[in-house]
Order: C-alpha cells, then sequence, then structure tokens
C-alpha cells in the first residue's frame, strides 16, 4: 500500500489529471502578466501614434492618389458621352478613335451656343455715361432738373468691348426671328471635380486617411508588440502555427485589396458612371462618399480572401469536416454570392467580381484541408509538449 500510495503522483502526472494548470510552469505572476499587457499596449500606442504623425504628411497625396481612378473614369466617361451625343457613337469609328485621347487628355465637352448674325450685334453705346458728373465751378456736383437715371454696369463680349445690360436687351428685341440664330458647336474645358459640401469635410478626410495610412505603416510595429504577450501564452507547437498561418493570411488580406484597388475599383467605376448615364443622371461625385467608398472595397475583398484559412481552422477543430465541404459546394456557392453582396458596395459588378475569385479560393480550401496534414494539438488529440 505505501508503495502504491508512493508512485500514484507519477501516475496522475502521465494521465493528465493532477496537472491541468497550464499557468503553474509561468515564471510570471498574474499581477506581472497584466503589467506586461500594460507594457505592450503602450508600446502599440506609441507606434500608432508615430504611424499617425507620418500618416498626415502624406494624407494630401494620398486623397489625390485614390481620386485618381475617379477622375480617370469620369473623364473617359464624359469623353465617350459627349462624341455619343454628336452622332458618334461607334467606338471603332476612326474618327471617334482619333479624336477620343484628345478630349480625355483635355478634358473636353462639347456645347452647342447660338450665335446673333453679325448685323445684330451691338456696337458700344455711346449714350451710356459710367462717369462721374462734372462740377460746377462753385464746388457743387451739377444736378439736372430731371432724377438721373441709374447708372447701368457695362457687358464685356467676345471682341473685348463693352455694352451696357439694356443695349444687350435691345438685340434681343431686334432679332425678327429666333430662326436667326445660328448653333455653332464648339469643345470647352470641363473643370468639375469632386466636391464637398461642408466647410469642415477637407479637413476630417485629410484626418481620415492620415489614420489610415498611419495604421498601415504602424501595423508591423503594432502586431510584433501584440505578439509579445500573446506568445508568452502559448505552447511551442502553438506559436509554430500561428508562424506558419500568419504569412498566409497577410499574403490573402493585400492579395483582395490589390485585386480591389487596381483592377476591381476601375470597372466597378465604368458601371456606376455608365449606369448613370443610362437614367440621364448627371452625377456630381463627393469626396468623402468616395473615400468611403475606396476604402469599403478593398477591406472587403482583402476579409473575404480569408475563406481558405476560414475552412482549414474549422476543419481543424473538428467543427466541419472535408467532406461536408465537397458535398455543399452549391449551398457554399450561393452563401459567397450573399456574403459578396454584403462586403461590397450596392452594384452588379463588384458583387461578381469579389464571388468568382472566392469561388476558387473555396475550392482551394478543400484542397488544404485535404493535403496539409494534422499536427500535433490543431484538431488532434490533447497534447502538452511539456
Amino acid at each position: 500500500m505505501d508503495s502504491a500510495a508512493k508512485h500514484s503522483p507519477n501516475l496522475s502526472n502521465k494521465s493528465g489529471c493532477a496537472q491541468d494548470d497550464l499557468f503553474e510552469n509561468s515564471s510570471m505572476t498574474f499581477g506581472e502578466h497584466l503589467e506586461e499587457l500594460r507594457y505592450c499596449l503602450i508600446r502599440a500606442i506609441l507606434s500608432l501614434a508615430v504611424g499617425l504623425g507620418i500618416g498626415l504628411t502624406v494624407a494630401n497625396k494620398v486623397v489625390r492618389y485614390v481620386s485618381e481612378p475617379l477622375k480617370e473614369a469620369i473623364l473617359d466617361f464624359n469623353a465617350k458621352k459627349n462624341l455619343a451625343m454628336l452622332g458618334y457613337a461607334d467606338q471603332t469609328d476612326p474618327k471617334v478613335q482619333a479624336l477620343l485621347p484628345k478630349m480625355i487628355e483635355q478634358s473636353l465637352k462639347w456645347q452647342v451656343v447660338y450665335e446673333i448674325p453679325s448685323e445684330f450685334q451691338a456696337q458700344p453705346s455711346s449714350k451710356t455715361n459710367t462717369s462721374k458728373p462734372a462740377a460746377d465751378t462753385t464746388g457743387q456736383v451739377a444736378k439736372d432738373e430731371s432724377k438721373d437715371p441709374p447708372t447701368v454696369q457695362p457687358v464685356a463680349v467676345a471682341d473685348g468691348t463693352t455694352v451696357s445690360k439694356s443695349d444687350l436687351a435691345a438685340i434681343l428685341l431686334a432679332l425678327p426671328s429666333p430662326d436667326q440664330l445660328v448653333p455653332k458647336v464648339q469643345l470647352i474645358r470641363d473643370t468639375a471635380g469632386l466636391t464637398t459640401l461642408k466647410v469642415e469635410e477637407s479637413f476630417m478626410i485629410w484626418v481620415k486617411a492620415g489614420l489610415i495610412v498611419g495604421a498601415v505603416v504602424s501595423s508591423p510595429a503594432v502586431f510584433y508588440f501584440l505578439w509579445q504577450f500573446i506568445a508568452a501564452g502559448l505552447h511551442r507547437h502553438e506559436r509554430k502555427y500561428v508562424y506558419i498561418y500568419l504569412p498566409v493570411s497577410v499574403t490573402l488580406f493585400v492579395s483582395g485589396v490589390v485585386l480591389a484597388f487596381f483592377l476591381v475599383l476601375h470597372y466597378v467605376l465604368n458601371f456606376l458612371l455608365e449606369f448613370n448615364g443610362s437614367m440621364d443622371v448627371e452625377m456630381e461625385p463627393r469626396l468623402t462618399h468616395y473615400i468611403n467608398f475606396v476604402l469599403l472595397l478593398p477591406l472587403g475583398f482583402g476579409l473575404a480572401f480569408q475563406l481558405p484559412l476560414v475552412m482549414l481552422f474549422l476543419q481543424r477543430i473538428g467543427l466541419i469536416e472535408t467532406t461536408a465541404y465537397i458535398g455543399s459546394w452549391r449551398i457554399a456557392i450561393l452563401v459567397i454570392f450573399f456574403l459578396s453582396m454584403v462586403l461590397t458596395p450596392a452594384d452588379v459588378t463588384s458583387m461578381i467580381a469579389l464571388a468568382i475569385p472566392l469561388m476558387f479560393l473555396y475550392f482551394l480550401g478543400i484542397l488544404m484541408c485535404h493535403f496539409i496534414p494534422r499536427g500535433p494539438g490543431l484538431g488532434s488529440g490533447a497534447y502538452d509538449p511539456a
């Protein structure tokens, strides 16, 4: 009995019943863990503040850079729209191909003006006198017995002369018929661009862009300090999986952002502009709405591209098996289209542009679940390397 009692603690240790406290081997107390957390958070916040300072210095350039796709799309759409209204709807027409680049480059649009025939053009009025009345010899201003008419402000015309508004009205009354107005087509520069409706709107956009750039610039340091705290509570084999899957996650996120900003955004903007044009709606894009749109689209793509890792995680913890992924691929495609609708702005182009890559990533996730071997401690039986 004494011998059995003497060896019973060792048996309990091997069965894993006596040592359930994962922090027993830790060299830090609970208070020291809280102090370490405070230390890591302070350093992460300081890193974010430094990144914000850097971001604010380049925020204006960032806003101009992300605004370029919209400006290019508007110029391209307006040029094609103006040519179509002139009768050049065929984009393969050599005349269109020759004129279109020039209109896009110079931001030109056409307008119709009705020229007044030269015989009805007004000459500078000799009766209009905008000078001050002369003073008499006594130093007093000479006054007419009748009340002087109000001074008429002159209006400039194309040849540099000025005529009064009353003369312009006389010209219109002198026209015998509106048919004598000669229509003329001329090209002018379209200076319309992104607008703001509030005084403080530009400042808030500058701050928002600085925060985003600062978060991106400081993210490596912020993740490093947070990882220092988290890694202290993980076993060695658990840290190994983080080192493997974290680069994959970052790669997928960046791939989604790059695809959205450099490829999908162009087609989305063209679709939305053409849709507005089909409804004969003039668009005056607002800067703050566009910036939110540009941020939402790449962010939705980046998050959605984490699908293979989410599938692998659910399979490793035993929640969903690989055979279930394979058997439910039709339902998965329906869910993918629903998520694409939620994660992207309200347009068909961006939804389809996100759903198609996600379908490929879904089948990539199935391949990862099937071919990546299970490791100890992730989806297998309980394992404690200590």
